[in-house]
């Protein structure tokens, strides 16, 4: 029930507006039955959120008669003030949910303005709520934005954004209802699950947690086991689940705790906690067409934004129902018409019968119909209505180009042709017609029926490229066709066939007729010169300058007339192909001054005669599987009391060779030092100690998946340009826990660098 002060309010209202009594003292009686239209109005808005305001429904409640319109007006008012305050709420929920505010669309538009407001001043307060700041709204105040405004601002502030651990069901697949105590206070009423009642809300706790005296908060459930199987296959007492950080969801793994969250949730970053995932922001809503999505903690809802139409009401439970105009006594019918309810309007059926002849006024009488108002006679005939009926009266009147037969009974054409009164001139001839005549022209010719001449018809414009192949050329009354050059007149004196130019011979070497035209071409080697018919020499290797694989030669061109020859560099020979080269091997086709106790290397354009000698206490031997390109000096067992050799920590020396073509793209793997792993992984180090002046090389150390083998892998990190030799030195140092060296292999890299590219 409204205040007295609310109701001396509304009543000054009514009397401002002029549709109220004049009161004089605040009848009782009137204030009192204002005041229950006021909180019928306030219902109405609450049990159906898309009802529109202005079109309330009669029959809200028992009023004097005099009253009915001062009781819409006072319902009208509160439901207005009723819809500000649920579009405000709702804006404020919307704006908690980090939802974008906008204005809703609805029959209640200052309402749909309230509820962005709201959702904008709440954001106000959310950011106000982050940083800290105390929830003062004098300052929200000062800007005149309302008392709703005000109150978004404290609230969001005061509480957050939305804080919830339930998903409820989408509302999708269910009827729209109105919003519970959950939903009204979502987050503040249950610490984890919210039901609503028909006289409130229960709280509930998740799985393993059991509600305390509060009838709000939850504790965890000690006396249930949620913890894992152990060997014996019997749950242990202290389970690692139970004293977990994790907030939602636990799973022991066997060596830990997995934490997860519920459906609706995303976990931290700190794996313990969980956020809620906005479906609207996201747009992963199954929200439909009209209606909106508002973001809950674990889910979502869609509320409809739509009215249901004109002729249609929605119900309590959210349905769009008929409205019975008829029966609210809301049609337009007239006294002489009976009302007749429609899905979504309503039909005025007449009282009486009426005959044939005769049809309705809006009073539902019985008129006379003119059927001479939709030319119901035959032509020739004028129509007279009469009293229920009408009748068709002969006329006969005769047109221009017509005249009345001899019994003047019907009209016939005057041959204007035949009593020679046209007026075509010169070439034109006359051709009668129905009620007139036309004057033809002969063909080639266009009559002109203004003037009654023949005037010449341009065919080359009038039917442009339909008449001649080429070129069309216009006569007097015709037209006639020539061909461009190249090209000659067919038989037909329409279409235009193809020279054959080439019959004469004009090029030097050979000769290609196309069509309307020729081209000369020439042989391989040769070009066409500027004048067109002649053929010059093709300097192919001027043309196809450069090495590589776009070149004519791998490496030197020499240009011949009408072609080109390819040659290779020392140490070279020159393929099948006429163009590449390739390196000759010395070492394996014996060509080569390298003596029995040296080794034969083989280099691009060259080679390499190599000595290898072993320092003391150390024995050559080639390894297992390696090429001629690598050998290797191992260490043997050192003599009693040689302290010198016992010291030494390098077992192993291996003499190892690379040829490279210059300017090598990098960065690239040469070579790679590997040591086995047995059970265990060394601590190694790689060094390249020697002939690296220019930083040209790196060492990496990688290991591999082959059987656990660790290597150290040298790699070209700049470009060489040959010709250019250097011999690396790879130290692989075994260390013991103080980094001191313990075993060491030593790998010496001949690298030999090429001139050139291949």
């Amino acid at each position: 029930m409204k205040t007295l002060a609310d109701c001396v309010l509304l009543a000054t209202a009514l009397c401002l507006l002029g549709v109220g009594r004049w009161l004089s003292g605040c009848s009782a009686q009137f204030l009192a039955s204002m005041s229950q239209c006021c909180t019928r109005g306030s219902e109405l808005a609450k049990q159906n959120p898309d009802q529109d305001c202005a079109n309330l429904p009669y029959g809200l409640i028992n009023v004097q008669s005099e009253d009915i319109e001062n009781c819409r007006i006072t319902a009208r008012v509160c439901c207005h003030r009723e819809r500000r305050s649920q579009q405000c709420y709702d804006g404020i929920m919307h704006g908690r949910s980090g939802g974008v505010c906008k204005t809703r669309f609805s029959f209640d538009e200052c309402g749909g303005k309230e509820y962005k407001k709201c959702c904008e001043c709440c954001q106000l307060g959310l950011v106000a709520h982050r940083q800290l700041l105390r929830c003062d709204i004098s300052s929200v105040k000062a800007l005149n934005l309302g008392s709703y405004c005000a109150e978004a601002y404290k609230d969001c502030c005061l509480n957050g954004k939305i804080i919830a651990t339930t998903r409820p069901p989408t509302a999708t697949s269910a009827p729209l209802q109105p919003p519970g105590m959950c939903e009204r206070f979502l987050g503040r009423l249950c610490e984890h699950i919210c039901i609503n009642t028909a006289t409130g809300h229960i709280c509930r706790c998740r799985e393993g947690y059991r509600l305390q005296a509060d009838d709000k908060t939850c504790i965890r459930d000690t006396g249930s086991t949620t913890g894992g199987l152990i060997g014996t296959g019997q749950a242990t007492d202290d389970s690692l689940c139970e004293n977990s950080p994790c907030e939602q969801t636990c799973r022991e793994t066997g060596t830990g705790v997995q934490c997860s969250c519920l459906l609706g949730y995303q976990l931290n970053r700190d794996g313990t906690s969980c956020d809620d995932v906005n479906e609207c922001a996201y747009n992963t809503d199954d929200c439909q067409e009209g209606q909106e999505c508002f973001n809950t903690m674990g889910s979502f809802t869609c509320r409809r934004i739509l009215g249901c139409g004109t002729g249609y009401e929605m119900n309590p439970a959210g349905e769009c129902v008929d409205m019975d105009e008829c029966e609210l006594g809301v049609d337009e019918c007239e006294a002489g018409f009976e009302c007749t309810n429609q899905p979504g309007s309503f039909r005025c059926v007449p009282r009486v019968q009426c005959g044939v002849g005769y049809n309705y006024d809006r009073t539902g009488n019985c008129v006379d119909i003119n059927e001479c108002d939709g030319s119901s006679c035959p032509r020739g005939t004028k129509c007279i209505n009469t009293v229920g009926s009408y009748r068709c009266q002969r006329l006969v009147t005769c047109g221009p180009g017509y005249e009345l037969n001899a019994d003047e009974s019907n009209c016939e054409d005057i041959d204007e042709c035949a009593r020679g009164t046209h007026d075509c001139q010169g070439l034109s001839e006359c051709k009668n017609n129905r009620g007139s005549y036309i004057c033809q022209c002969p063909s080639g010719y266009t009559a002109d029926q203004s003037t009654r001449t023949c005037q010449d018809i341009d065919e080359c414009i009038r039917f442009a490229g339909r008449v001649c192949a080429q070129t069309c050329v216009n006569t007097e009354g015709s037209y006639t066709c020539e061909c461009r050059e190249g090209f000659e007149l067919a038989g037909d004196n329409r279409n235009c066939r193809d020279l054959n130019e080439c019959d004469n011979n004009p090029c030097e070497q050979r000769c290609i007729n196309v069509y309307g035209s020729f081209q000369c071409s020439c042989n391989r080697g040769y070009r066409v010169a500027s004048d067109g018919r002649t053929c010059e020499d093709t300097d192919e290797c001027a043309l196809y300058t450069g090495q590589g694989q776009g070149s004519l030669c791998m490496h030197e061109c020499v240009n011949t007339r009408g072609s080109y020859t390819c040659s290779c560099p020392p140490g070279y020979e020159l393929l099948q192909d006429d163009r590449s080269c390739a390196d000759i091997k010395e070492c394996d086709t014996g060509l080569h001054n390298c003596t029995a106790q040296q080794e034969c290397f083989n280099i691009r354009g060259g080679y390499r005669c190599h000595d290898v000698t072993c320092p003391d206490n150390y024995v050559k031997t080639t390894p297992t599987g390696s090429s001629a390109d690598e050998q290797r000096c191992v260490k043997g067992p050192c003599k009693v009391l040689d302290i010198d050799c016992i010291m030494e920590r390098t077992t192993a020396i291996s003499f190892n060779y690379l040829d490279l073509p210059s300017n090598l793209v990098t960065p690239v793997d040469l070579i790679s030092m590997k040591a086995q792993v047995y059970g265990y992984i060394p601590k190694l180090r790689f060094r390249i100690t020697e002939g690296n002046q220019g930083g040209w090389f790196n060492v990496t150390k990688r290991g591999l998946a082959d059987g656990g083998a660790l290597t150290g892998t040298v790699m070209l990190v700049r470009p060489l340009q040959g010709p250019f030799a250097t011999t690396l030195r790879l130290d692989m140092d075994r260390l013991n826990n103080a980094n001191l060296v313990v075993g060491r292999s030593i790998a010496y890299i001949t690298v030999y660098v090429s001139k050139y590219n291949f």
